[in-house]
């Protein structure tokens, strides 16, 4: 079972430093390391998560939920980054179960949006960037908030091309 590490806790300036250690032992598997800054949509940031073992990506978790049985509860905001290498748009083509998708562009990259208005996948760099919001208005606020942690494309700004195979399902690792 893969295990998710607690990388830092309340206040992005904790949470984000360690996050940008984090980035250095990824290599270049995740580049670049994005996240939507200290507070996103009244949430703040609670948690950077990092799974690894047979996947890898490195989650920023903001605001809190109350679990109403054994089950969980999911944030009201999460955003995922993965290595494209990994995981991308194109695992929805060869899909055997019908999604609900739609292909878009945000910020200049492709996406798509899933289940619903709740998911948005972004291909940028080396990354593959989900975030998980309550709607697809929050969805598109969100995403335009996004940055990477190592500076470069600024708020709104458009984001870095998808990498040469990125899309289609083709980078190396």
């Amino acid at each position: 079972m893969c295990a998710l590490a607690a990388l830092g806790l309340a206040g992005a300036g904790t949470a984000g430093g360690r996050a940008v250690a984090e980035r250095s032992r990824l290599g270049d598997e995740i580049d670049p390391l994005f996240f939507a800054g200290d507070r996103v949509e009244g949430h703040p940031l609670v948690a950077v998560l990092r799974r690894s073992g047979d996947v890898e990506f490195v989650s920023f978790v903001y605001g809190d939920c109350a679990p109403l049985d054994d089950t969980g509860c999911a944030p009201p905001v999460e955003v995922q980054v993965w290595p494209a290498c990994r995981r991308s748009i194109a695992l929805y083509d060869s899909s055997p179960v019908g999604l609900d998708l739609e292909r878009t562009t945000v910020r200049g990259v492709p996406g798509a949006v899933l289940d619903g208005g709740t998911r948005l996948e972004l291909q940028t760099g080396r990354s593959t960037v989900v975030v998980f919001a309550d709607s697809r208005a929050r969805l598109t606020r969100i995403a335009g908030s996004l940055r990477p942690l190592d500076g470069g494309a600024g708020r709104g700004s458009a984001l870095p091309a998808p990498a040469a195979g990125a899309v289609e399902g083709r980078l190396a690792c």
